[in-house]
């Protein structure tokens, strides 16, 4: 039987606490990233949604929620996310505004205190949850960690411009992306 009903792990997230994210039932701590951070999220996703177009939509900070079969559950913001409506119908609303799966496109921007093993984590539970790729990004060396649902993880420099497969027809140009942008020391 299909419900509507919000399950009651879900319900168990405060978002009026200081955290931000839940990894496995543990509450981490919000991140104070850079506006270099925010920058390339906002160019990041205009890149993503202008080849979106009505097959899918581009979020940033989209909250995606997930549970495990032991009960355990994470609650997870992507920096930049691209979910398609093939996978994530908009109707039911609650099923579109509060999604149970990971996106089809996961992107994460390093924050200067960012952890390791969560940004492993959180890419694993991506992967577990359905994204095809995650791609890691850390701003200040412009390299990229591109992790693949069939387990490879490729890297790449974060300049010029390059397909991302399977997605037909996407191109991230790094370039347009970074222009003008002091990425710093973050």
């Amino acid at each position: 039987m299909v419900t509507n009903a919000i399950p009651r792990w879900l319900t168990r997230l405060d978002e009026n606490k200081p955290y931000i994210e839940v990894l496995d039932d543990e509450k981490l701590s919000d991140m104070s990233p850079y506006r270099a951070h925010g920058q390339l999220a906002v160019r990041l996703g205009a890149q993503l949604d202008a080849w979106a177009d009505d097959h899918g939509a581009v979020g940033t900070e989209v909250r995606f929620y997930f549970q495990r079969d032991d009960g355990r559950w994470s609650s997870l913001l992507p920096d930049v996310d691209y979910t398609s409506y093939a996978r994530v119908p908009k109707h039911p609303a609650d099923t579109w505004q509060r999604p149970r799966v990971a996106p089809d496109i996961a992107i994460e921007i390093l924050s200067p205190d960012d952890r390791p093993g969560r940004t492993k984590r959180k890419v694993e539970t991506y992967l577990e949850f359905g994204s095809t790729v995650v791609l890691v990004l850390h701003p200040l060396k412009r390299r990229i960690a591109l992790h693949r649902a069939d387990g490879s993880v490729e890297e790449h420099e974060a300049r010029g411009a390059w397909s991302l497969a399977p997605f037909d027809g996407l191109v991230i140009d790094w370039e347009k992306i970074y222009r003008g942008i002091d990425v710093g020391d973050s």
